[in-house]
């Protein structure tokens, strides 16, 4: 469940770091609570066909890591942000054929994101005790459904990858270690100011809710470059707003 990024000087490579789906559905934008940031429909179907068509149209070069929203479909504890149970509203927001394919999908999503230039893309923050690629390779998806979260959270690997909302720097660099990695980039946690540098080896960004536009922020990396740690990446260069 890792990926490796690959790609020529002039091919672009794009890279969601999970939680394309769940969202807000029922709210008007007259009941729309400030602290969930500009107001937005949740279209999680459109989103995931839009995914699939881009796939389809550009090869390998299209990829999503796997969050703790998807991974509500396939046998992971229900997120419970917007509904009681997220992944059961959009089901059955989905036609049986619809939710087949984002099943099949989610299943093949990998954790993480290694770059040949020593950034790590992941979901969460960079806190699981890695030790090889192998238990990357060996977790287990299904077998959640009803635990809590902090009792999910304590299964090793999986737990933090999709959950952790920090990292101490040793577990950052113990992580990057096993992965031939220098920094790592996720997002998961809401950064109302649209990302947010932790130590030498962290960044995180949001793109989500509970931002405004003008901060949603995503990060645009030159694959032939090395980054020696985060605060090499600039406001707009590497660090761009997603809307302006």
């Amino acid at each position: 469940m890792v990926t490796l990024l690959e790609a020529s000087p002039q091919d672009t490579v794009l890279v969601f770091t999970g939680d394309m789906v769940h969202g807000p559905d029922a709210l008007t934008e007259q009941q729309w609570p400030d602290y969930l940031g500009t107001p937005y429909k949740d279209e999680s179907p459109e989103v995931i066909q839009a995914f699939l068509r881009a796939q389809a149209r550009y090869p390998g070069r299209v990829h999503c890591l796997m969050g703790n929203h998807e991974h509500a479909h396939v046998g992971g504890p229900r997120t419970a942000k917007f509904h009681a149970d997220e992944a059961q509203v959009l089901e059955e927001r989905m036609a049986p054929d619809e939710v087949q394919t984002l099943r099949s999908l989610i299943q093949q999503l990998p954790l993480v994101a290694v770059a040949p230039n020593g950034v790590v893309l992941l979901h969460a923050a960079p806190s699981a005790p890695l030790r090889s690629l192998a238990q990357l390779e060996d977790v287990k998806l299904e077998g959640y459904f009803g635990w809590g979260i902090e009792e999910f959270f304590r299964e090793s690997v999986l737990g933090p990858m999709l959950w952790s909302r920090m990292a101490t720097a040793e577990q950052a660099r113990a992580f990057l270690s096993v992965l031939g990695g220098r920094i790592a980039i996720y997002g998961h946690d809401v950064v109302r100011e649209g990302y947010e540098r932790m130590g030498l080896e962290q960044l995180c960004v949001s793109t989500s809710f509970a931002l405004l536009d003008e901060h949603k922020t995503y990060v645009q990396l030159d694959l032939g470059t090395v980054y020696p740690d985060v605060q090499m990446l600039r406001e707009g260069i590497e660090l761009r707003r997603l809307y302006g």
